[in-house]
């Protein structure tokens, strides 16, 4: 007689693979979640940098400023514009404006926080314009944060665009926050 062994596992092999699951799962899970976290500032930071060198870039192309229209707020409650500085009738735009007729609407580009729900933006004012003859805009900058961490992406007064950490008593560590790893600090 040929007798076959019952291939499989036993209730006690089961159990032990979903404990050792269970346990790399809660090790896991902060640092996934941190990784999200950063992930989506990064994200944030990186896109309006790179509007701002865009906008950089156009003002110098077209030979006309470029205003860069920003409104604060928490968890993706934010935005900003960019437009075209026509003196004697756009001096600013307005990130809201749906109307493309209305003189506030930004006609270049208009991003909304919503996408960005997990990040707050601050920002000490609401316009400032690139110039045209040489891409500067005054020095300046946006506070991106999280729960946990915060940047900043700063424009020097030639028009230089980076993100680093906030640290200086003018641009403070929001507090709670952390500097984003591997972000210099905005001093230096």
């Amino acid at each position: 007689m040929n007798r076959q062994k019952n291939a499989g596992f036993t209730l006690l092999e089961t159990m032990i693979v979903v404990a050792i699951v269970g346990i790399l799962t809660a090790i896991a899970a902060p640092s996934y979640q941190d990784m999200i976290e950063t992930n989506s500032l990064k994200k944030a930071l990186e896109s309006f940098q790179s509007d701002m060198q865009f906008a950089r870039t156009e003002a110098i192309k077209q030979s006309t400023g470029i205003i860069v229209s920003r409104i604060t707020g928490d968890a993706g409650a934010w935005c900003y514009g960019l437009a075209r500085d026509i003196p004697t009738t756009r001096t600013s735009c307005d990130c809201t404006e749906t109307d493309t007729a209305d003189a506030d609407y930004c006609d270049i580009k208009i991003v909304s926080g919503t996408g960005f729900n997990t990040t707050n933006m601050v920002s000490a004012s609401g316009n400032s314009t690139f110039d045209f003859r040489r891409g500067t805009i005054g020095a300046n900058g946006v506070t991106f944060s999280t729960d946990g961490y915060a940047a900043r992406v700063v424009f020097s007064g030639v028009g230089r665009i980076r993100i680093c950490s906030p640290s200086t008593e003018t641009n403070p560590m929001p507090t709670g926050k952390v500097g984003l790893p591997g972000k210099e600090d905005c001093s230096e």
